[in-house]
């Protein structure tokens, strides 16, 4: 919700309290007795206090301890891999070793096996998923997989409402603050993001900053243009389309050359949409509505063409391909470029320069905040419709995604954080900020490749500006998709 962020602050905050009266040598009963805790201030000793990510551990989960005797906690995901569900032992890696006490913790605490069942895609998990619940067999207790993928098996009725799920909280914080604001109507949430599904972090689009060459071409400190709200697609084109350079000399400008900012035309460039607050679908009290042609997204489609096809210092792909530009940024050759924060992690290893995160900018300075939203390959939670050890699978999701927002998300920013940006307090804020930002549109989610999710990067690509004939032809479609999305909810019988 809107005040987690406040309500996350105090529960640290007392946190913090608490664990500093434990410190001075306080017993349960001093420390809530008003006399004594003054005594106590008098002849406190001082201690190291701590920051807020050890206070996350401290955190009462409210799950307690229960023993569900040896059962197997079934999750399925996809993708070739068992990402950040499941590590076989302790490496060193400070991912890898979160994860592995993650799941030791929770198998120990609850008497359960964690046990991931993956397959070669998320379409071959799909068709694994369908033929059980086809089958109506009681195989998966979690589903974690391609979340546009997830959607369209929700309307297929192949899971529960969370709400139906005991022992979800999804006012903690260790749940997206778009599972109750943007994925919930009518009282049903049939997929969820929590911080288990750490995908959801590294798929966050984001903007790279090479400090060391923004400081050759005596670029302010871009952490302050950002903080004083400045950040915007114009200042961005002010102060990139004049830095290029022809380094293979051949007079046409190519990949092998050095631009001032670079994006792919995929989901890059989709990802304006959230960026520029003009989300598909908005919540308007309990209902959704369809928000997503508005005024300006004539404006933004022509302001986007135009900026990756005018000027000389600005570059993309326009065969759609992929990582074009994270490749000119692990060159050195792009002063600013679109991308993931996971990418980040293996393209720029063997960067040299000085990096560091920005978020996309905002469309005008009077946009209240910044937004982005997460690439479409992030993973989501449902559970399947044939589950049956309800209690089973409320406890242990939500403890894994306690777990994870105590010990994975932290391993995950002091990982991306020491990748080439500087690990100072400015570059952390710039992160909070970034995955504070995140936007999870019903209309995204749901979109089943037959919505408006990915009209920008086509119109992009084929360096259309003529948005208002382009939708036309789309548009009795699109809203008949999205009309028997609603309607599904609207009629949920569970």
């Amino acid at each position: 919700m809107k005040n987690k962020k406040t309500a996350l602050m105090f529960l640290l905050a007392v946190v913090l309290l608490a664990a500093g009266m434990t410190a001075c040598g306080g017993d349960g009963d001093a420390a809530n007795d008003t006399e004594n805790a003054g005594t106590q201030a008098e002849t406190t000793v001082e201690t190291e206090p701590l920051d807020e990510l050890e206070a996350r551990k401290l955190v009462d989960d409210g799950m307690g301890t229960k023993d569900f005797g040896g059962e197997d906690f079934r999750i399925l995901t996809s993708d070739g891999g068992t990402g950040y569900l499941y590590v076989e032992e302790t490496t060193g890696d400070i991912v890898d070793d979160a994860i592995w006490t993650r799941n030791t913790n929770v198998e120990e605490r609850f008497n359960v096996n964690i046990n991931v069942i993956y397959d070669a895609s998320y379409s071959d998990s799909s068709k694994y998923l369908t033929n059980l619940i086809s089958a109506g067999e009681d195989a998966i207790d979690l589903v974690c997989m391609q979340v546009v993928e997830m959607g369209m098996l929700a309307l297929s009725d192949y899971y529960m409402n969370w709400y139906d799920i005991p022992n979800i909280n999804f006012e903690q914080p260790w749940w997206s603050d778009s599972t109750i604001d943007c994925l919930t109507y009518a009282g049903v949430c049939p997929i969820a993001i929590g911080d288990m599904v750490i995908s959801a972090m590294s798929g966050t689009y984001c903007v790279y900053y090479n400090k060391s060459l923004a400081a050759n071409y005596d670029l302010p400190n871009m952490y302050d243009v950002v903080n004083e709200g400045k950040w915007t697609l114009d200042y961005l084109i002010g102060i990139t389309k004049g830095i290029y350079a022809d380094l293979n000399q051949n007079g046409t400008a190519d990949a092998e050359d050095l631009y001032g900012y670079s994006s792919d035309a995929r989901s890059n460039m989709d990802a304006f949409l959230w960026a520029f607050d003009n989300p598909i679908f908005t919540k308007k009290g309990d209902e959704l509505v369809y928000t997503y042609k508005t005024e300006k997204l004539n404006e933004i489609v022509t302001k986007l063409v135009d900026t990756f096809s005018q000027y000389e210092g600005i570059s993309t792909d326009f065969t759609g391909g992929f990582n074009y530009s994270i490749n000119l940024f692990s060159e050195s050759r792009s002063v600013f470029s679109n991308g993931t924060v996971g990418a980040s992690l293996w393209a720029t290893s063997d960067l040299d320069d000085d990096m560091g995160f920005l978020p996309y900018p905002k469309w005008e300075e009077a946009q209240s905040s910044y937004y982005t939203m997460v690439d479409g390959s992030h993973q989501a939670l449902a559970v399947p419709v044939t589950a049956s050890n309800l209690e089973m699978i409320g406890t242990v999701t939500e403890a894994m995604n306690a777990e994870s927002w105590k010990l994975i998300v932290p391993a995950y920013y002091d990982t991306a954080l020491k990748v080439k940006a500087t690990r100072d307090e400015e570059s952390i804020a710039m992160l909070d900020l970034i995955m504070a930002s995140r936007k999870f549109d019903f209309g995204y989610i749901y979109d089943s490749w037959e919505g408006s999710s990915f009209i920008l990067e086509k119109l992009v690509r084929e360096k259309n500006t003529n948005f208002e004939s382009y939708y036309a032809k789309q548009e009795k479609s699109i809203t008949a998709h999205y009309d028997s999305v609603i309607e599904y909810f609207a009629n949920y019988e569970g």
